[in-house]
């Protein structure tokens, strides 16, 4: 069954239409606006791993061009992410990430033997980061010296609950036993 060809031109007349209901210009409406006419605000994702990493890329030191080219994106949209997440500005023609990213990160942590995903700020999150990274040391050499730095370390979430860190070498076993979510798939910057 073959498909009917496409009518380029009903559609952009339909495009036009829509604009037109909606009090834009014709440029405006096909997606172009002029500089003059005001920009037509695209709803960006509250995170977006892909655009993370070309975050990362810039405060690495690459150009915004670069970075976008090697997470595989349009400079427009890697340029529209970093102005939305406000923390990174342009500077002498280049953009520049800060040190001071204070977004709330949701991230899995084991606190009294159960897997819990809490919202922490960054300081925290640095806390839960080390963590997580000795934990899987731990269950990798079964040398249970790794978790010593965290006995007794306890992080507190944004709404102020205290989760102290599970640090007994049994119930760590049994959690990575379990085959719940990873860090990974937990960790987002929540906006």
């Amino acid at each position: 069954m073959s498909r009917r060809p496409r009518d380029y031109r009903a559609e952009y007349a339909r495009r036009i239409a829509r604009g037109a209901m909606r009090g834009l210009s014709r440029s405006q409406a096909r997606g172009h606006p002029r500089q003059t006419e005001a920009q037509l605000r695209i709803k960006m994702p509250a995170f977006s791993r892909q655009l993370e990493a070309g975050l990362r890329a810039i405060k690495s030191g690459q150009s915004l061009s670069e970075a976008a080219r090697s997470v595989h994106v349009a400079p427009e949209r890697l340029r529209r992410y970093l102005a939305a997440s406000g923390i990174a500005e342009k500077r002498g023609g280049r953009w520049t990430v800060g040190p001071d990213d204070t977004r709330i990160r949701q991230m899995l942590l084991y606190s009294q033997g159960a897997p819990m995903v809490v919202n922490v700020t960054p300081a925290e999150a640095d806390i839960i980061g080390r963590y997580m990274a000795a934990v899987g040391r731990f269950l990798e050499s079964n040398d249970p010296a790794n978790l010593d730095p965290f006995v007794g370390e306890a992080v507190t979430d944004t709404a102020g609950h205290r989760y102290p860190l599970e640090t007994d070498p049994n119930a760590l076993y049994r959690l990575d036993a379990s085959g719940g979510e990873t860090f990974e798939d937990v960790y987002r910057i929540v906006v």
